[in-house]
């Protein structure tokens, strides 16, 4: 299965730069999903979806990862 840095014809050096690049923009996504859940709780609400869904999206995404990694 093709990947976008195959369809983009990166070279090693590129899919590098690709990869971190994804992994601070997740790093980043995560910081201000945490902050979200900071401003609720400051506005005296308890946002129990935006909690329950941190554990959910990270069992989702090691799901995945097993899945893929028997894949191939």
């Amino acid at each position: 299965m093709k990947s976008e840095m195959d369809l983009m014809r990166m070279d090693e050096r590129q899919r590098l730069s690709w990869l971190r690049a994804n992994r601070v923009v997740l790093m980043l996504i995560g910081v201000i999903w945490l902050c979200m859940i900071g401003w609720e709780f400051l506005q005296h609400r308890t946002p129990w979806f935006m909690i329950a869904a941190v554990p959910a999206v990270a069992l989702i995404r090691l799901s995945l990862y097993k899945y893929f990694i028997r894949q191939g």
